[in-house]
């Protein structure tokens, strides 16, 4: 169940990254949406996973695949690819490996 849900969270980030945009005004919040999009992304990655270095394999895909969406939205129509906004994706693919290990780790002790 915890694929399913991942996959369709994917085709929602997909989806989501590759709309044409039409003078929808986000500059203000974009960065914080990257992020806290990715972030959640590595947190459903986590449930989906049963070994922690899988989940860090897991982790460098969504990272790959946000690269991907960035290229991808550089030939979207209102949409422009951005070094910024894949380092917004990656600090939250980061804090969510954080905030996990801290959860896994208070579990085991």
């Amino acid at each position: 169940m915890n694929i399913l849900v991942l996959i369709i969270y994917t085709v929602f980030v997909t989806f989501m990254s590759l709309r044409p945009m039409d003078g929808i005004a986000l500059e203000n919040w974009d960065k914080a949406g990257h992020l806290i999009l990715y972030f959640i992304f590595a947190l459903l990655g986590y449930r989906a996973v049963s070994n922690p270095k899988h989940y860090l394999y897991l982790c460098l895909g969504i990272v790959g695949y946000s690269g991907l969406m960035e290229i991808a939205q550089s030939f979207t129509p209102g949409r422009m690819m951005s070094a910024y906004d894949l380092l917004a994706n990656a600090a939250g693919v980061a804090i969510a490996i954080l905030f996990t290990k801290i959860l896994f780790d208070s579990k085991s002790s």
